[in-house]
């Protein structure tokens, strides 16, 4: 197995290695690095090391959470952006969640998920959203899915978990199999039980639900296609019939059967941009009009062939939320280079930031 994800590839030492232990302590990491993709966030050096001490055995998966917990309660960790703390703090977490061997089928289990996640990273870690969501996705050229209504959630969860509960895997073909799995855990996410977080847990979940059913899976696809996961959910939970768009569950299904078949599905997440023209799609299959490419891929105006500046305006748009190291991903450029885009738009008054660093928005001026 190797991995294209500069970090990823810190690890290439060890997806082959002979222990099979280390192998998958190796894959776990990588699983739980890849998750933060789907935040824009990058774990930091340390992090790194501190996952090859584990991974080598040297150190147990809670002794390397609680070696990155103590580092950021230092003077040492006390500079460090808070993204960057947030990646490596909830990668610890998870790779000590999926290494361990406890699950339980349940609403309160998906709920001490988060917290177990979250915990000291997140204000409301392990609490039940109680406001309603609206969340702009590029996928959707800046519109939003339409989340559960907060002050039913918990009786929504419910009602997804028993009927869950009532539903027999055994006899069906593998595509069944596939397919329900697919529509239970979109429908979970889209509930979107946390106000921050949720996408990652609900992923927790699924490979913790999957491994208690002892249904083998290729986890590891978590690690560079976590961000396809997202999109493909989001898909799967939106529909506007007026322009004639409905739910679409094929790229959701299409992830599963690559993670419980082994099959090998094209998973592009340009390919799921809505309203994406046949001649975009040529375009894009046949790797011409390279501009056109970056717009359609990142979900762009046709601005987005214009100056960078224009691109990062653009994606604040759809994004407002977005981090900087997810700005820095999405426009392949760098953070610094990122930094000096956004300190020049303030000073041009385009762009402002609203609340702060850490929970607050951008708003585009004019």
């Amino acid at each position: 197995m190797q991995y294209d994800d500069p970090t990823l590839k810190e690890f290439d030492n060890y997806y082959q290695a002979r222990s099979a232990s280390q192998r998958e302590r190796a894959e776990n990491w990588a699983v739980a690095i890849g998750l933060q993709k789907v935040d824009g966030l990058v774990p930091s050096k340390h992090l790194i090391a501190v996952a090859k001490r584990h991974i080598e055995g040297e150190i147990s998966g809670s002794e390397a959470t609680s070696i990155i917990d103590s580092y950021y309660e230092t003077k040492d960790g006390h500079d460090i952006p808070e993204d960057v703390k947030e990646a490596d703090r909830v990668s610890a977490r998870i790779n000590e969640v999926i290494e361990e061997e406890g699950f339980n089928f349940s609403p309160t289990y998906l709920v001490a998920l988060h917290y177990l996640i979250f915990e000291g990273v997140l204000p409301h870690a392990g609490s039940i959203r109680e406001v309603n969501l609206r969340k702009r996705e590029w996928v959707l050229r800046g519109d939003s899915v339409t989340y559960g209504h907060a002050p039913v959630i918990e009786r929504t969860l419910d009602y997804d978990f028993d009927r869950e509960r009532e539903y027999s895997y055994s006899g069906k073909s593998k595509r069944e199999i596939v397919s329900h799995f697919a529509r239970f855990i979109a429908g979970i996410w889209q509930i979107h039980p946390f106000r921050e977080g949720n996408t990652r847990t609900i992923a927790v979940f699924a490979i913790k639900y999957l491994k208690s059913m002892r249904i083998k899976a290729t986890n590891d696809l978590f690690a560079e296609n976590s961000w396809f996961f997202r999109n493909a959910l989001v898909r799967a939970n939106y529909e506007n019939p007026l322009a004639g768009i409905s739910r679409d569950m094929e790229p959701l299904e299409r992830f599963f059967r690559n993670l419980m078949l082994g099959e090998k599905n094209e998973l592009k997440n340009r390919y799921l941009l809505i309203g994406l023209k046949e001649a975009e799609k040529g375009q894009l299959a046949a790797g011409k009009d390279g501009c056109q490419k970056k717009v359609v891929r990142k979900g762009l105006s046709e601005k987005g062939c214009q100056k960078t500046a224009d691109k990062l305006i653009e994606l604040l748009k759809a994004h407002p939320s977005l981090t900087q190291a997810g700005m820095s991903n999405t426009l392949g450029i760098s953070r610094q280079a990122i930094q000096k885009h956004l300190s020049n738009l303030k000073k041009a008054g385009r762009l402002r930031r609203v609340g702060p660093d850490k929970g607050g928005h951008w708003e585009v001026i004019g």
